[in-house]
């Protein structure tokens, strides 16, 4: 069986995937932590300030009506992946088929008629990954792709694609 773990360590998140014997390894001796830090200290510095920048974003609007309408997203497709960007950015977590009903009544769309086809349609062109299930509940992962697309939308005010 394949498990998943993902950390956060200040503005660094980690994901680490493999056995259960690999990831009681990993973290049996955090040594390997502290030289990953020193070699990503060596970056440059304007990376980890955008990506902590892009981070407070989510952080600067009180509620997601407030943050959907600064990203404006026009298509359903777009409007999952706010929806997933907002919970992964300000929650830490994946996205479910009751989040997309939740917030979409909260920015008050209309919703689509296939919500599935919908998912299938971003699974499909590489944005959101089908991240298993959680308490009975099918979960969805926002890919880099994803996150990139949402943080494209936000720099231009809206609209894509």
């Amino acid at each position: 069986m394949t498990y998943r773990l993902r950390v956060k360590i200040g503005g660094l998140e980690l994901e680490l995937e493999g056995d259960r014997d690999f990831l009681e390894a990993r973290f049996a001796d955090l040594s390997w932590i502290d030289e990953l830090l020193e070699k990503l200290g060596n970056l440059e510095q304007h990376t980890a300030v955008e990506a902590l920048q892009q981070q407070a974003v989510v952080g600067d609007f009180s509620s997601f009506v407030e943050f959907a309408s600064h990203v404006n997203p026009e298509k359903n497709w777009e409007k999952f992946l706010t929806i997933a960007y907002y919970l992964y950015r300000q929650e830490g977590r994946d996205l479910t088929y009751e989040d997309v009903e939740k917030y979409y009544a909260q920015a008050r769309w209309p919703m689509p008629k296939n919500i599935w086809d919908v998912m299938s349609h971003l699974i499909r062109e590489g944005y959101m990954e089908d991240a298993g299930k959680q308490n009975d509940r099918k979960v969805f992962r926002i890919l880099r792709r994803g996150i990139e697309h949402v943080e494209s939308l936000m720099g231009s005010g809206g609209g894509g694609e």
